[in-house]
């Protein structure tokens, strides 16, 4: 896509379960990358024992299947964004966001690619600069994820912003994007 953009170099952004695979670019072509931003990401999709910050595989499976069989509705939307719970337009629009984006079985193929997925070993040899963003109180993705992330990755910063949304567009978008703002500025 960059090629195609005539795109030399990027800022690339992961957010949540796009984090490894942002991850993966960034070692793979880090000549590409003018710097690296993960928010609400992790490193690994389930809990091991030396990364406890996941759930385990049988409590992800329980997570996916409570997912899957609210398909079509607002499903855990409390767990994205739970300052939207009771917005009645903003539960709709994640209800037919689902319907119209993928089918419950794609979803679950997603969802079991994400539960697998495992870049940690991959982490020290980031190069690009990097910068950690992550709520306090995400609810689907554990601020020590990106913690581990940030401890893990030579020279990456860490920014813990207020909240328990885990979407970033929802909750304070301004402190995020000042973030972002002065992490470009100084690459």
């Amino acid at each position: 896509v960059m090629n195609a953009a005539g795109s030399g170099r990027a800022l690339l952004v992961g957010a949540s379960e796009g984090g490894p695979g942002c991850i993966r670019f960034a070692v793979e072509h880090s000549d590409r990358l003018s710097g690296l931003v993960l928010w609400g990401s992790l490193a690994k999709g389930s809990r091991a024992p030396d990364y406890p910050y996941a759930l385990t595989v049988a409590q992800y499976d329980l997570w996916k299947q409570r997912l899957l069989a609210g398909w079509g509705g607002p499903a855990e939307i409390e767990t994205f964004a739970p300052s939207l719970t009771g917005d009645r337009q903003a539960r709709t629009w994640w209800a037919g966001l689902l319907r119209a984006a993928s089918s419950p079985g794609a979803v679950a193929g997603l969802l079991e690619a994400l539960r697998d997925a495992d870049v940690r070993h991959l982490l020290a040899k980031v190069s690009a600069p990097t910068m950690v963003l992550h709520r306090s109180g995400d609810r689907a993705v554990r601020i020590e994820a990106g913690r581990f992330l940030a401890s893990r990755i030579p020279g990456a910063r860490f920014i813990e912003v207020d909240g328990d949304d885990h979407w970033f567009w929802v909750g304070d978008r301004q402190s995020l994007l000042d973030s972002i703002s002065a992490f470009v500025r100084r690459g």
